[in-house]
C-alpha cells in the first residue's frame, strides 16, 4: 500500500476511526504489537496486522 506509516517510537499519530491522538511508546517485534499511549493516559496495544489496516496521520 502506498503511504503507509510505520511505527516510531516517541512520535505522535492521529487515529481517524477514534479522533484521537497517540504516541508510539514501544514496538514490540517479539509480540508483534505496537504500544501506544492516548494524550490523556490510557495505553493500548496494536497487532501489526490491525496497525497496517488503521487509517492514521502523522501529528506533531
Amino acid at each position: 500500500m502506498a503511504g503507509k506509516i510505520e511505527p516510531e517510537k516517541g512520535k505522535w499519530y492521529y487515529r481517524f476511526d477514534q479522533g484521537k491522538n497517540f504516541t508510539v511508546t514501544d514496538v514490540d517485534e517479539v509480540k508483534c504489537v505496537v504500544k501506544i499511549q492516548y494524550m490523556g493516559g490510557k495505553t493500548s496495544e496494536i497487532p501489526f496486522q490491525e496497525w497496517d489496516k488503521l487509517k492514521l496521520q502523522k501529528s506533531e
